[in-house]
């Protein structure tokens, strides 16, 4: 194609595109989605094509002409500023004024009578002298004002110390901090839960993406206290937020209702309450998500950007069937057990066959297989990991920019790929735009503990334990890496401080009982996996190992054969969790070389999850220097040397 023609389609796509937009300025719910289904491309191809001709996004595009339609209403007189802002598609004429203003550097009101007032202004020619004393006094209240800062700065130190510290709570950061608790299903069906449980989950979604929240607290984690009997401090303290919302939800027919309450933690005071009401239709529903997010953020005194309102106006489907079976499916995954994943996956394929640019099922569907792939044993590792990537492939054609998908797809890269390098390159290139609840602030933390950055872990773990403190693995990881640093009574200290908070926690519990195996403290260890067996069902291979290293400390070969048998039946269905790896594991407890490394190359030679422990395994300590352990560690491409057998 010459430049001529190229040049003629860039003009051709750039005028479909304004025309689809102006014909669709009413509509406030008009989205990059949306231009994107009626020009018939994918929202990634529309986004690449016209930053290459504009250097604009979709949404900046669209953002601009509607303001240049406003503007043009405005000049004309033919309405109130308030009633312009909704015909050009703007949900809110707050942010309407906001925008009006960043582009045209004065207000929707003085659009009317601008053009006069320019005309009525007189102009002044400055000359060369005023130039230079102007340029003076603006040196002059430059000085001015460095010595009054660097005054009041010193003032200012001296009186921080001075003053006695307080809760951080209190601190100007930590008010945009909230917690959403689940709303409580009041329509009198308890088979109405799950919709109840999404809606809170959708909610907490819409205001983790406003950008000047400094925390939001993920649903897998308010969900905990769906039934809590403590109080709005003790939960302020337990979730490490100021304000924290609560409210009941109804579902009667095709009608539905919102009752809320926004508190402030700490004083346990109530401070706002609203209702929403509406039809069981999508296009409402998302609509009423929206309006609680952007209503939650003003009263917080959060300053909404026009990245959060365009984040807002986004629509995931217009079936409410397919929204239904999400529902559905997002209440099974986040119960987190085989049983759970197995019953969501039906229900997410049943979501996105009912609408096929729903890309939110596509990424359910990987979650799990990515999951199940990677600690129980759910399907072999590797064919999960092609399940996940289907489903990753399907969504990034739907929106190729969708941050999960990018997390999701690293995540499988270094679990399943052993892909250290690309991983390598995605922690630098992300390390700054980290999300609450996003996997890969956890890829980072077990990225950084195998290639031998501990201190790097421990900080991102401090971070993310002062963020949400309610996730239990997340102690017991920590005092993996004090063992790694510094000792194993200090690791022990720390496990021992935390455990009475966390025996209900599956996860905990199961790291736990690991790593006070590590620690030598082979008590708490037992103690650890018979609560773990006796309160949960779930077996993956990693609990065969820890009842056959006990079993065997216990001297009962029965049990030790019957944990071995189960590792081996794993292994021959290539189930995932690792068995070949625990399997190694049990036989480095007892000393027997040989079998080591012959269950070590099944682990590798089937690519299992757990040889990115290779480096890091103390158990393998001894072998280090074996010139087959070092034959598989080169195999591997670590991006370290390996430890020496004293590390």
């Amino acid at each position: 194609m010459d430049n001529l023609e190229s040049q003629r389609d860039g003009e051709s796509f750039l005028l479909k595109l304004t025309e689809i937009i102006r014909n669709n300025f009413d509509n406030e719910q008009f989205g990059v989605k949306e231009a994107a289904r009626i020009f018939g491309v994918s929202r990634s191809h529309l986004h690449r094509r016209l930053k290459k001709l504009t250097g604009k996004s979709v949404s900046q595009f669209i953002r601009e002409l509607r303001l240049e339609k406003a503007m043009e209403l405005l000049q004309k007189d033919m309405a109130t500023v308030s009633e312009i802002a909704y015909s050009v598609g703007f949900h809110s004429p707050t942010y309407f004024n906001t925008c009006f203003k960043e582009r045209y550097g004065f207000t929707p009101g003085e659009a009317k009578i601008r053009e006069h007032l320019e005309l009525e202004r007189p102009k002044f020619k400055k000359t060369g002298k005023e130039k230079t004393i102007f340029i003076v006094v603006l040196g002059i209240l430059f000085l001015i004002t460095m010595f009054s800062y660097i005054n009041n700065r010193s003032i200012l130190s001296k009186l921080q110390k001075d003053t006695p510290s307080i809760s951080p709570l209190l601190s100007d950061d930590s008010t945009k901090s909230i917690a959403v608790l689940p709303f409580k299903n009041w329509s009198g069906d308890p088979e109405l839960e799950y919709i109840s449980d999404g809606m809170t989950d959708a909610v907490i979604s819409r205001i983790s993406e406003i950008k000047e929240m400094d925390r939001v607290v993920p649903f897998t984690s308010s969900v905990q206290f769906k039934n809590s009997e403590k109080s709005m401090p003790e939960l302020a303290k337990t979730l490490n937020v100021f304000y924290i919302l609560e409210g009941n939800f109804q579902k009667q027919g095709s009608q539905f209702k919102i009752n809320l309450r926004l508190n402030d933690g700490p004083l346990n005071k109530q401070i706002w309450s609203g209702s929403y009401s509406g039809e069981w239709k999508t296009n409402e529903i998302f609509e009423i998500q929206s309006k609680v997010a952007e209503n939650v953020a003003n009263i917080m005194n959060v300053k909404l950007t026009e990245r959060d309102y365009d984040a807002f106006t986004g629509i995931p489907t217009k079936s409410e069937e397919a929204y239904n079976y999400y529902l559905l499916a997002e209440y099974q995954n986040n119960k987190f057990n085989q049983t759970s994943f197995k019953n969501a996956i039906p229900l997410y394929e049943k979501a996105f066959a009912m609408d096929s640019t729903f890309v939110e099922p596509l990424l359910g569907l990987a979650d799990i297989y990515v999951t199940g792939g990677a600690v129980w044993g759910l399907y072999g590792e590797q064919e999960a990991w092609r399940n996940a990537k289907f489903y990753l492939q399907k969504a990034s054609a739907i929106d190729g920019e969708n941050v999960r998908l990018s997390d999701q797809l690293f995540v499988g890269k270094f679990y399943f790929e052993w892909d250290f390098e690309a991983v390598e390159q995605y922690i630098s290139d992300n390390y700054a735009h980290k999300g609450a609840d996003n996997w890969n602030e956890y890829l980072f933390v077990d990225y950084y503990i195998k290639t031998g950055k501990c201190a790097y872990a421990l900080s991102e773990l401090n971070k993310l334990i002062l963020e949400d403190p309610s996730f239990g693995w997340l102690f017991a990881i920590r005092a993996s890496v004090i063992f790694f640093l510094y000792s194993a009574a200090e690791a022990k200290k720390e496990l021992k401080h935390i455990d009475p908070l966390f025996l209900d926690d599956m996860f905990y519990l199961r790291e736990a009982a690991k790593w006070y195996y590590y620690f030598g403290a082979y008590e708490e260890s037992r103690l650890m996996l018979e609560k773990l067996m006796n309160s949960f069902p779930d077996r993956p291979p990693i609990v065969a190992w820890l009842n056959a290293v006990h079993f065997e400390m216990a001297n009962n070969r029965s049990g030790v054969q019957e944990s071995l048998s189960t590792l081996q039946k794993h292994y021959v269905k290539g189930s995932s969790g690792s068995p070949a790896w625990f399997m190694a594991l049990y036989y480095c407890h007892i000393q027997e070389d040989r079998e080591v490394f012959k269950w070590l190359q099944k682990s590798y030679d089937n690519h299992e999850v757990e040889m990115t422990w290779l480096r890091a395994e103390p158990l393998l300590a001894p072998y280090r220097q074996d010139p087959r352990y070092l034959d598989l560690y080169k195999k591997m491409k670590f991006p370290v040397p390996p430890l020496s057998s004293l590390d």
